[in-house]
């Protein structure tokens, strides 16, 4: 796969996951824009200096003043957006009772605002061109339960409900748009919620007990599949859930 002419976004981009894609996609010789609420400045330098076009642009993905500002800066600079990946994500491990009003609304403003924001700034642009391909990061836990993460779930859900129903509305603008619903992966990410849980070693071993393969993802791994289902390799595939859980929810 190559990707050499193309300008692509990432959302979440400054580890794990996001990262990860980041770099897949930059050494396919793509255009990489980091957007990340973190500073991901010597990330993105340490990239470019290794020859790669990837530089980085602070976004809040739950602002829309920040999102639109990104568009359009991506689009000043660049041209066009041929690809948006959103990865940006936080998790929580709760259950409902002991989740505030001010936690909910932090995760669905990040999880599933934040891709909704991205995706509705880009859609235009790419059905102008009538080319464009959205690939949308969820979680096997948008397809089944998960204990002490009910808002977590509840967005990645959403999320996979959400890229079906927009390749619905604009497969017939060109634009293609898929769902990854990775299983558990070892980030910085997944760390901070085994971290969160009343006994870390027990929430690992029975995430590597429930999957088939008995070990954690890479973030390479799923980096591979967002290339792929970004490029014109799956140009038959939109509205899909492809996920990749080591098997998790084969059992």
């Amino acid at each position: 796969m190559t990707f050499a002419g193309k300008t692509v976004i990432v959302t979440g981009a400054r580890s794990g996951i996001g990262f990860a894609t980041t770099q897949r996609f930059a050494a396919d010789g793509a255009t990489v824009i980091m957007a990340d609420v973190r500073d991901a400045r010597e990330e993105a330098a340490q990239l470019a200096e290794a020859g790669n076009d990837v530089r980085f642009v602070r976004t809040d993905v739950s602002r829309e003043a920040e999102v639109q500002a990104l568009i359009d800066g991506v689009v000043s600079r660049n041209g066009e957006v041929d690809i948006l990946v959103n990865n940006a994500g936080i998790v929580l491990a709760r259950t409902v009772p002991d989740t505030t009003l001010e936690e909910w609304d932090r995760l669905l403003d990040v999880n599933l605002k934040g891709a909704f924001l991205c995706c509705r700034a880009v859609i235009p642009l790419m059905r102008q061109r009538r080319r464009g391909v959205i690939v949308n990061v969820a979680s096997e836990q948008g397809l089944v339960g998960a204990a002490t993460n009910a808002a977590y779930t509840a967005t990645k859900g959403g999320i996979i409900q959400l890229t079906k129903s927009m390749a619905i509305d604009h497969g017939q603008d060109g634009i293609r748009i898929n769902c990854v619903a990775p299983g558990p992966v070892k980030t910085p990410l997944f760390d901070t919620f085994v971290e969160g849980v009343e006994d870390p070693q027990a929430e690992l071993r029975g995430f590597l007990d429930a999957t088939i393969l008995k070990r954690l993802g890479r973030p390479e791994e799923i980096a591979n599949v967002i290339a792929f289902l970004a490029s014109d390799e799956s140009s038959y595939m939109t509205g899909s859930v492809v996920v990749v859980d080591g098997g998790l929810t084969a059992m």
